[in-house]
C-alpha cells in the first residue's frame, strides 16, 4: 500500500516570492501531486519575523512580501517611511536601494506589527546594527531556512 504522507529533508519553497529552504518538511499527496503540508499562516509569520532579524540587506522580493503581508498599498507604505509611492515601486523593482536607516525602520515596523516585546527590539538593535547594513555592498542573497518540524524555528 502506498503512503500519502512523507517528510522531505529540505524543500525550497518559493510561494512567498523568494526562496525559503524548509527543513524536515511534511508532504502530502493530493490528486497525485506531492505538496507541502504545513500551516501557511504560521510560515508567513515566522518568515516575517526572520526577515526583521535577517543579517543581510532585504531583497526587493522580501520587501514586497513585507508590504503585502502588512496589507499596505505602495502609497500607505511610503507614507509610513516618509517616501513617495514611486520610491516604494522602485525599491520593489530593484531600481533603487533602500537606505540603511529606512531599512532598519522597516524592520522595527515589522516587529511592532508582530507586537514584539521590548527585548526583541533590543535584540534587533544588537544583532543587526545599522552600520553593518550601511557597509554591506554585496548583492548576494541568503536563503532563509526554516525547520518546520521544530515548531517553525528559523535555522
Amino acid at each position: 500500500m502506498k503512503t500519502s504522507e512523507r517528510k522531505v529533508k529540505t524543500f525550497v519553497y518559493e510561494g512567498l516570492g523568494f526562496p525559503i529552504t524548509l527543513v524536515n518538511t511534511p508532504m502530502r499527496k493530493v490528486f497525485g501531486e506531492w505538496v507541502i503540508d504545513i500551516d501557511m499562516t504560521r510560515l508567513q509569520l515566522v518568515v516575517l519575523r526572520a526577515l526583521a532579524f535577517k543579517l543581510g540587506r532585504l531583497t526587493k522580493h522580501e520587501l514586497q512580501f513585507i508590504r503585502k503581508f502588512l496589507g499596505l498599498t505602495t502609497v500607505k507604505f511610503g507614507r509610513i517611511f516618509g517616501v513617495t509611492h514611486a520610491a516604494v515601486i522602485q525599491w520593489e523593482n530593484g531600481k533603487r536601494q533602500l537606505s540603511p536607516s529606512t531599512e532598519f525602520c522597516i524592520r522595527l515596523h515589522v516587529l511592532g506589527h508582530l507586537r514584539a516585546k521590548a527585548a526583541e527590539f533590543l535584540d534587533l538593535y544588537n544583532s543587526v546594527p545599522l552600520e553593518a547594513l550601511a557597509k554591506e555592498k554585496s548583492k548576494a542573497t541568503t536563503h532563509l531556512e526554516v525547520d518546520v518540524s521544530q515548531n517553525f524555528k528559523v535555522a
